[in-house]
């Protein structure tokens, strides 16, 4: 069973069709969920219980697969669900609120079977939504961890495709990705945005009430690295297909600055992951952005 596959099935069989038992069947055994839901249950049985709970809380849910990448072994999805809130989740009584929000997913296979899982869903929007109080999602983040001191190399561990594999137009994008997160996101590297960015890029997750184009891009680069000046990321993997390509990071830092999502700075140390997917146009301009961040998890972090 390829990897693509095995994507595509993830979505539209195992979400969208509620085929509990592909879980047993498309995941190795020791598959290693590297980003679990707060409170989810270790193994097999705890995303098979994942899957149930949403979909038991919004039996409309519905999950709308806007792409794949895939190179060998290693494959990404980015998605968007939607649902309305009629039944218990974790605790929370049915709001009848109807829901939409996107997440990224990232795997390694065997070939046969996922063996690694990789995931952000945007679970503070989707908190938001259900009228709760954001921090309800927000366990501290595990995984891929960058150091605090000593040379900056945001990219030094990442995992990349085997450039043998890839054509002359992937091995160029692969380079926009890599300078796109490392120079852009990672250093702060303003230049680099009104370079790599097209005119009118389109930011597919935007934060409420930003501006379109690079200086609404510009403005979330500005006022993140206002309020937590040390931000320091680490990139974990690297996926590039055709004009699409897709990242994977961590992101530590301390809130000493300006206001973060709406809360003063309290010195508080953060570690939140982070997917991105970006659209490279022939020119090698960036013109669609995808990303998710734990949100839910930095705002219980300082907050």
């Amino acid at each position: 069973m390829s990897t693509r596959r095995l994507l595509n099935e993830q979505i539209e069989r195992l979400w969208n069709g509620g085929e509990i038992e592909l879980v047993r069947r498309n995941y190795r055994a020791d598959c290693v969920d590297h980003m679990p839901v707060p409170g989810q249950q270790a193994g097999l049985g705890g995303m098979e219980e994942v899957v149930r709970a949403f979909r038991t809380a919004m039996p409309d849910l519905r999950m709308t697969l806007h792409g794949t990448i895939v190179n060998g072994d290693r494959g990404c999805d980015w998605w968007t669900l939607t649902g309305t809130h009629t039944g218990p989740l974790f605790g929370r009584e049915p709001t009848g609120a109807r829901v939409e929000f996107s997440g990224i997913d990232m795997v390694r296979t065997d070939g046969e079977r996922v063996a690694e899982l990789w995931h952000v869903e945007e679970l503070l929007q989707f908190e938001m939504q259900l009228g709760d109080l954001p921090g309800g999602f927000g366990a501290p983040t595990e995984g891929y961890a960058p150091t605090d001191s000593g040379p900056y190399d945001p990219g030094a561990g990442a995992w990349t495709p085997d450039p043998g594999t890839l054509s002359e137009l992937e091995r160029r994008n692969l380079a926009v990705a890599r300078e796109h997160i490392e120079e852009i996101w990672a250093k702060g590297n303003e230049d680099a945005a009104r370079r790599l960015y097209a005119p009118d890029v389109v930011d597919r997750n935007p934060a409420p009430g930003q501006r379109a184009g690079v200086d609404g891009i510009l403005d979330v680069l500005g006022w993140l690295r206002e309020a937590a000046p040390d931000l320091r990321m680490a990139i974990g993997a690297y996926l590039v297909e055709g004009e699409w390509a897709a990242d994977r990071w961590v992101m530590t830092g301390t809130h000493t600055g300006a206001p973060l999502m709406g809360l003063p700075a309290r010195g508080r140390r953060f570690r939140i992951n982070g997917m991105d997917v970006v659209h490279i146009r022939p020119d090698g301009l960036i013109d669609q952005v995808f990303h998710v961040e734990e949100f839910a998890s930095l705002r219980a972090q300082i907050g």
